[in-house]
């Protein structure tokens, strides 16, 4: 009997464990929308159409290195996947169409809601060959927040003409400290792109 009840007591103990360190990797709770599917977007002014199409949505983050992100997205299969199998960030393509007379456009991340309360969640555009187009930017926690492209600290002029393919990525940055603070949080964005001069002309799609 006692034997049993030790062999009871170290199964209850096992769970318990297991339970504990899937509990203690989920960082963050992402809700996307629009994640099945391919979003396009066109606007009356505007020559430029944008479309938005899923690579990989996670709902449930570990924090990823900054200096990691790159390597993260640019694998040939399970992009934004760890060695552990988790996933660290969110990937989506973004297309800029224009057929008409060449626009310039400031791009931007849009918070539409968001539970978080620190500075950890970022976004990063990258080009077609994975190179980035602008610094690591840090997601306003603000609703209808606008964090606008930056390169070098500077906003950052998109040319539209022809077709342009980017690497629109979202991660929740390691800070190398306890993280409990980001713990199950929700956030719903948009990106979005306005004419340079008239910033009421834009495109712009949920994720």
């Amino acid at each position: 009997m006692e034997k049993k009840l030790n062999k009871i007591l170290v199964s209850v103990l096992a769970v318990i464990l297991i339970t504990t360190l899937t509990v203690g990797v989920t960082y963050a709770y992402l809700v996307a929308q629009d994640s099945k599917d391919v979003t396009i977007v066109t606007a009356n002014g505007v020559n430029t159409t944008l479309t938005l199409e899923p690579i990989k949505v996670s709902n449930n983050l570990v924090p990823l290195n900054d200096t990691k992100v790159k390597t993260a997205i640019g694998k040939a299969d399970k992009k934004c996947v760890d060695k552990n199998n988790y996933d660290v960030c969110s990937l989506y393509s973004v297309k800029l169409t224009n057929t008409s007379s060449v626009e310039s456009l400031y791009g931007y991340v849009r918070t539409v809601s968001s539970s978080y309360t620190t500075t950890n969640l970022r976004y990063q555009i990258f080009d077609s060959s994975y190179n980035a187009v602008t610094d690591v930017m840090t997601i306003s926690n603000s609703s209808d927040g606008f964090v606008y492209f930056e390169k070098s600290s500077s906003k950052l002029t998109v040319t539209s003409n022809g077709t342009k393919n980017y690497y629109f990525v979202i991660w929740l940055t390691d800070t190398g400290a306890e993280q409990s603070s980001d713990y199950s949080k929700v956030f719903n964005g948009a990106i979005g792109f306005e004419l340079v001069g008239s910033n009421s002309d834009r495109l712009e799609a949920n994720f």
